[in-house]
C-alpha cells in the first residue's frame, strides 16, 4: 500500500493530495482501510518520503526550492536544524554561516536550497519571524548580567540608564534588544526580582524565565468572586440528578482541585462505572474573561509545595471543586461495561452531584489491603470499592492486550515539615487506588473522543504519533548488546510492550525503560485525530479535568454545544480557532512541565545542601562526552563530570559508554557505582558527584 499512496501523491494534482482525497481515489470504505491508510501516510512522513503542508495537503518531497517557517535547534558548534512547523516534512540542515543570527527555537523563514537525498535538505534561514528568548533571568553585577543556565562566560551588557536601577546580586528580569551570531549582547531592565540570596527566590525565577502567569488580575479576581458558591434550583434544569447517588472522589491529601468524581454499580453480570466531571464550562464561558485568562495560562503549574491555578481559587477550590457533602454541577459519562472490558452501552449528560466522601488514595488502599479501622469507617461504600478493584483489572489487563505502553516510571514525592521546609524525598507510590482512577479516566476519555469522532465534528483530541524510527533502531541496537536481539524492526506497541517485560526487575529496566521514553513522540493536542500510539488508542482526548486542563473545558463546550444544544453548526472559523486552541495547550503544556521539572530540580539540590561529603549508591542514569548522571534511589541526580576521572576516559557513541585509554574500565548505562556528593548549586538545580 505504501508504493500505491506514494504514486498517487506523486501524479495527483494538488487538490487531490488532501486525506479524504487519496482516500476516495484508493476508493476505501471500511473504517479499517481508512485507518490503515492514515497509518501508511504517517509512516512516509516518518520515513521523510513526502511532507503534510498546513492546508492538510501531501506533498512528495523534490528538489524544487520551497520557502518554510519552524523552529531553530540550535547546536553548540553553530550549526543547526529548522524543525518545521505546520508541514510534516524533515528537518532542514542549517550551516553556522546560514543562521542569520538565529538562536535555539527562534521562528525563522527558511529557503530550501538543496534536497541532497530523502533525508537531508538544506537551507538558509531567511529572516527571524519570532525571537523565542527576548526577555532573560539573571543577576547583576557591575553593568552585567548573568544569565541563570548558561555558560558562566557568557554576559549580557544592561543599558546605562538602568544600572542605577539595579544593585549588585540581584536577580533581574531584562528584555533583549541586540542580537549577535548566535547570542545576545544589550538588554534593558524589566523588573528586579530580588536577591540572589532571599528565602524562595529560587522558585520566583522559574516564574520569571518561563513567564509563568502567576496573578490573577483585580478585575478576573472581582469576576470570580461575584459566582455564586451554591448551586441553586433553577441551575438543575435539563440536568439529572445524581445527588442520592452512591458518589465519592478519589484523589491525594493535598488535594484543592478537586475534577472528578466516581460510581459504580452491578448490572447482571456487567459494570455501570459512572465518571462524573466538574462542569467547568458552565461557569466559564466562551470569550469571557476568565476564559480568555484560562486560555493565556493553559494549564495549572504545580510547583514543589505551591500551585499556580489556571482558575481562580473562588471557581478551582470553590465553586467546581467536587468537595464533599455539597451540590455541584457535573457532566457525567456512565458507561456499562462487560466483565471482557467492552463498553457496551454510554451516556454522556449534564447532571448534579452531592459527594458522598472526599476519600483520599491511603484510604481506598487500606481498604483494599484490609485495614479494619479504616473499613468500618467507609463501610457504606466498601463494596464499591471492591467493584472498582475488581474493574480496574479488568480494564488494564484489555490495555495490555491491545498493546498499550505501561512506562513505569519512578516519580519523587517531596515531604515538607510543619514550617514549610522541605524534610524528605522519597519514591511516589502507584497502588491499585492510583490504578484505579487512571483507568477509569482513561475509558471515559476514550468513549468522549470516539463519540465525537464519529459525529464527525470538529474537535480537540490528544494525540501520540508513531516513535522516531532511528532513535528506536539505536534502542534495539543497545539491547541486543544486552543480549536481548529479538526486538529489531518491529515498531508495534505489541513489541515494545515485550521488551519492557523482558527487562523487568533486571539492572538494565530503568535505563531501557528512559531510552523508549526518549524515541518516543511528544504527545500534543491537535484538531485532526491521529490516535494515540502509546495507549494504543484510536481515538482518545481529554474530558477530565477541566479545573486544570484548558483543553479539557474546551471538550466539555463541545460536549455542551454538539450532544447538549444540538447544535452542530461550524465553519472554517471553527477550525481555525481549535487550531490556535490545540497549539496553545501543547505549548503551555511543555512550559509548565519544563518548570516543574527545573523546581524539583531545584528542591533536589536544596535537599542535598545537606548531605555534602556524604556517600551514595546509584545508577548511572545517562553518559555523555562531559561525564555521566548518576540517579539515586530517590530519583535525585547529579553529575560526574569527566575531569574528576583518575584515568582519561573517551565516550562511545555506539556503546553509549566512557571508556579508559589506560585500563579495561569503562562505565555505561545500568550500572552500579558509588559516590560522594561534592557540591550543590541550589539556584541551578545542580548537584556535582565524584566517584568513590
Amino acid at each position: 500500500m505504501k508504493k500505491t499512496v506514494y504514486n498517487i501523491i506523486k501524479k495527483a494534482p494538488y487538490k487531490e493530495r488532501t486525506l479524504i482525497a487519496i482516500s476516495s481515489n484508493l476508493h476505501l470504505s471500511s473504517k479499517k482501510d481508512f485507518q490503515e491508510l492514515t497509518k501508511t501516510l504517517d509512516l512516509l512522513v516518518k520515513e521523510n518520503q513526502i511532507y503534510k503542508d498546513k492546508s492538510g495537503h501531501y506533498n512528495v518531497l523534490d528538489d524544487k526550492t520551497v520557502m518554510v517557517t519552524g523552529r531553530m535547534d540550535l547546536k553548540a558548534q553553530g550549526y543547526g536544524f529548522i524543525i518545521v512547523e505546520d508541514q510534516e516534512m524533515p528537518d532542514v540542515y542549517i550551516s553556522r554561516n546560514n543562521t542569520n543570527t538565529a538562536m535555539d527555537n527562534d521562528l525563522c523563514l527558511v529557503k530550501i536550497t538543496n534536497v541532497k537525498n530523502k533525508e537531508k535538505i538544506e537551507g538558509v534561514v531567511e529572516k527571524v519571524l519570532e525571537r523565542s528568548l527576548s526577555v532573560i533571568v539573571g543577576e547583576y553585577y557591575n553593568g552585567q548580567i548573568f544569565p541563570k543556565g548558561f555558560n558562566e562566560d557568557i554576559a549580557l551588557k544592561l543599558v546605562k540608564a538602568d544600572q542605577k536601577k539595579v544593585k549588585n546580586h540581584q536577580l533581574v528580569k531584562v528584555k533583549i534588544i541586540n542580537y549577535k551570531h548566535n547570542f545576545f549582547k544589550d538588554c534593558e531592565l524589566i523588573e528586579v526580582i530580588g536577591h540572589v540570596d532571599d528565602e524562595g527566590i529560587e522558585i520566583l525565577e522559574v516564574v520569571h524565565k518561563y513567564n509563568l502567569i502567576n496573578k490573577f488580575s483585580s478585575e478576573e479576581e472581582l469576576f470570580a468572586k461575584n459566582v455564586s458558591q451554591e448551586v441553586k434550583e433553577e441551575e438543575l434544569k435539563d440536568r439529572k440528578d445524581l445527588r442520592n447517588e452512591t458518589i465519592f472522589t478519589i484523589d491525594s491529601e493535598s488535594t484543592k482541585d478537586i475534577d472528578d468524581a466516581i460510581s459504580i454499580k452491578r448490572v447482571y453480570d456487567n459494570y455501570l462505572l459512572g465518571v462524573h466531571i466538574a462542569d467547568v464550562s458552565y461557569y466559564v464561558t466562551e470569550d469571557s474573561i476568565l476564559d480568555k485568562a484560562a486560555f493565556s495560562r493553559g494549564t495549572s503549574v504545580y510547583l514543589a509545595d505551591s500551585v499556580i491555578p489556571m482558575l481562580p481559587k473562588a471557581l478551582s477550590n470553590g465553586i467546581c471543586s467536587l468537595n464533599p457533602k455539597v451540590d455541584r454541577l457535573t457532566l457525567t459519562c456512565e458507561m456499562e461495561i462487560t466483565k471482557k472490558g467492552e463498553v457496551v452501552k454510554y451516556k454522556i449528560y449534564p447532571s448534579v452531584i452531592n459527594s458522598k466522601y472526599k476519600m483520599t488514595y491511603t484510604n481506598i488502599n487500606k481498604i483494599l489491603d484490609g485495614y479494619e479501622e479504616v473499613t468500618d469507617e467507609y463501610s457504606d461504600i466498601y463494596q464499591e470499592v471492591i467493584l472498582m478493584q475488581e474493574l480496574q483489572t479488568i480494564l488494564f489487563d484489555v490495555r495490555e492486550k491491545m498493546g498499550s505502553i505501561d512506562f513505569e516510571t519512578l516519580e519523587p514525592k517531596l515531604l515538607f515539615d510543619d514550617h514549610g521546609k522541605l524534610s524528605d524525598i522519597v519514591i511516589r507510590e502507584r497502588q491499585t487506588a492510583e490504578r484505579m482512577i487512571e483507568e477509569f479516566m482513561l475509558v471515559a476519555n476514550q468513549v468522549v473522543a470516539t463519540h465525537i469522532f464519529n459525529m464527525k465534528l470538529p474537535f480537540i483530541y490528544r494525540i501520540h504519533e508513531l516513535p522516531n524510527s532511528e532513535k528506536l533502531e539505536n534502542v534495539f541496537e543497545f539491547v541486543k548488546r544486552l543480549g536481548y536481539d529479538n526486538y529489531e524492526g518491529d515498531y508495534s506497541q505489541e513489541n515494545l510492550q515485550a521488551l519492557l517485560k523482558a527487562v523487568e526487575n533486571t539492572t538494565f529496566e530503568k535505563v531501557v525503560t528512559t531510552l523508549l521514553l526518549r524515541s518516543m513522540s511528544k504527545a500534543r493536542y491537535a484538531r485532526e485525530n491521529k490516535g494515540h500510539y502509546g495507549l494504543a488508542f484510536d481515538n482518545y482526548t481529554h474530558f477530565t479535568s477541566p479545573i486544570r486542563r484548558y483543553p479539557d473545558l474546551i471538550v466539555h463546550r463541545n460536549l455542551r454545544k454538539y450532544l447538549f444544544n444540538n447544535n452542530k453548526q461550524h465553519n472554517e472559523d471553527t477550525l481555525i480557532k481549535l487550531d490556535e486552541i490545540a497549539k496553545q495547550s501543547s505549548e503551555t503544556e511543555k512550559k509548565a512541565m519544563n518548570a516543574e521539572r527545573e523546581v524539583l530540580d531545584i528542591k533536589k539540590a536544596e535537599y542535598m545542601e545537606n548531605h555534602i561529603n556524604e556517600e551514595y549508591q546509584g545508577v548511572i542514569s545517562s553518559v555523555l562526552k562531559f561525564g555521566m548522571f548518576i540517579e539515586l534511589p530517590n530519583t535525585i541526580e547529579g553529575l560526574v563530570h569527566i575531569s574528576t576521572f583518575k584515568e582519561r576516559m573517551e565516550y562511545n557513541e555506539s556503546t553509549i559508554s566512557l571508556k579508559s585509554t589506560e585500563s579495561d574500565l569503562s562505565y555505561t548505562i545500568g550500572q552500579v557505582v558509588n559516590v560522594k556528593v561534592t557540591k550543590v548549586n541550589r539556584l541551578l538545580g545542580r548537584i556535582d558527584f565524584v566517584l568513590v
